[in-house]
């Protein structure tokens, strides 16, 4: 096994082990508090997630981009450093805005709880800035059993002090006292670890900022912008619905989150290896990994429209059954997720494109979701995300063709991907008339999904989609967690 088929293999193990805890987490939550403290909690970090994208400018990401490239352990010391300077800074200023705005906030939102809970997670930012920089810091470093570790260490925080204040209290006010406590505690690891470094402040550490300013704003504003146009159709519902409504929306207006941790996990370990500005290796790199996101994400894509309403009961209970059909719609961007486009750009320092894209994703999101909005109501919104996500392709296909000089297909296995579509969809024929015999919606989903599974694998590999050094990849990574006793 390659040592970076290996590290994505870890990270990704990492982020699953995460996205399990925390989907027991939103379970447990769903069922314990009420639809409309619900929808406040998720309101909560829709805040922080939206103002964080805005605020970070891109400064954890472009350690992935300059740790790598350092000379030296001494210009490594400064990068880090003045990241952290910077990012510490930032933190204060979100926490500020939040306090301040927080009447605005909860005005806006139609939720007057948020009046209360906004001026107490005003602190949150000063923690959390800092654990995403120090994530960042170790996958730059290319530490990625280390990042690995503290990613399912601050989840179990999160977890077990979320949840024992859920049951103890069943307060949405004390879950975020609690919110506190597991930030602080994460916050901790990330400061004393960091120091260890023996990082320091000084004049010196700004030597090269203007390289990394450089790099950073086109990315930090694309970034922005992407942050604004994923969360565009939370904030909107937000606007003009009440808490509970976007609760039920929220829970359902998602990418499958399995797709999103393999993608970023890839994308972590591959974007230190693209950045040596081989396009010849690069497209050779991109290329493979397309084949193989390809794989897992056809059929789960699949797999879960099928059973979206069987699976949104399952997680939460009958009580969000409509969340299915925003679930639904969102599967529809899954294919495109073979592929993070924009990372091809940031291997080569091409950021001003993916700030321009970021803009034309922007103003199309925003005119569609409030004209979809007003036409279709809660589901206009998802409609029109992946709307122009299928349309903001064709503006990225365009520009590696021609602004970056690279032949699509030595990008794209267009043959592979289509046999894996084939092979995705041949067993829906099989699936859904066996599933509708199948009266008990848990066992439905179940039966059904491992039945679709198998005819999968078989048809895949009767396609040739899946080749034996697949399978020998996945035996060499089972055995070498094993190993590791990870």
């Amino acid at each position: 096994m390659s040592d970076l088929s290996r590290k994505a293999g870890l990270l990704s193990l990492a982020d699953f082990i995460r996205f399990f805890i925390k989907t027991l987490l939103g379970i447990a939550l769903a069922r314990i508090l009420s639809p409309a403290d619900l929808g406040s909690y998720r309101q909560l970090f829709l805040i922080f997630s939206t103002l964080s994208g805005i605020l970070l400018l891109g400064f954890p990401q472009s350690m992935l981009y300059f740790l790598p490239k350092a000379a030296n352990e001494a210009e490594i010391k400064r990068i880090i450093s003045r990241t952290f300077s910077i990012v510490s800074l930032l933190s204060l200023i979100c926490a500020l805005l939040i306090f301040l705005s927080s009447k605005y906030i909860a005005n806006i939102f139609n939720n007057p709880s948020l009046y209360i809970l906004l001026p107490l997670y005003s602190i949150y930012p000063i923690f959390m800035f800092v654990t995403q920089m120090y994530n960042s810091v170790l996958l730059g470093l290319r530490q990625t059993k280390k990042s690995a570790v503290y990613s399912i260490f601050a989840i179990a925080c999160d977890f077990i002090l979320v949840l024992g204040t859920a049951l103890l209290f069943r307060d949405i006010y004390y879950i975020v006292w609690a919110l506190l406590v597991s930030a602080t505690i994460q916050w901790l690891w990330a400061y004393l670890d960091l120091r260890s470094l023996k990082l320091h402040w000084s004049p010196s550490i700004f030597s090269g900022f203007k390289e990394q300013l450089a790099y950073t704003i086109p990315l930090g504003v694309s970034l922005l912008i992407g942050v604004l146009g994923v969360q565009l159709d939370k904030l909107m519902i937000s606007g003009f619905f009440k808490p509970e409504d976007f609760a039920v929306f929220s829970l359902g207006a998602m990418e499958l989150p399995l797709i999103g941790i393999l993608i970023n996990s890839v994308n972590s370990v591959l974007l230190p290896h693209l950045s040596s500005g081989d396009v010849s290796a690069l497209s050779s790199t991109f290329k493979a990994s397309v084949r193989k996101n390809a794989i897992i994400i056809f059929p789960l894509a699949t797999v879960f429209f099928i059973f979206a309403a069987e699976f949104m009961v399952f997680l939460y209970g009958s009580i969000y059954a409509s969340s299915a059909l925003y679930f639904r719609i969102y599967l529809l961007i899954l294919p495109l997720r073979v592929a993070t486009y924009g990372i091809v750009f940031q291997a080569m320092g091409k950021t001003r494109l993916v700030m321009i894209d970021s803009v034309i994703m922007i103003v199309l999101n925003t005119v569609l979701n409030y004209i979809f909005i007003r036409m279709y109501g809660m589901k206009g919104a998802a409609i029109a995300t992946v709307l122009v996500s299928w349309l903001i392709l064709l503006v990225y296909l365009w520009q590696m063709r021609f602004c970056l000089k690279i032949k699509l297909l030595s990008l794209f296995p267009p043959s592979s991907l289509l046999r894996n579509l084939l092979a995705a969809l041949i067993p829906v024929v099989v699936v859904i008339p066996l599933a509708h015999l199948i009266h008990l919606s848990v066992l439905r989903m179940i039966l059904g999904g491992c039945i679709y599974m198998f005819l999968y694998l078989v048809a895949a590999r009767i396609l040739k989609v899946i080749q034996p050094y697949d399978i020998q990849l996945v035996k060499e990574f089972a055995s070498d967690v094993i190993k590791r006793k990870f």
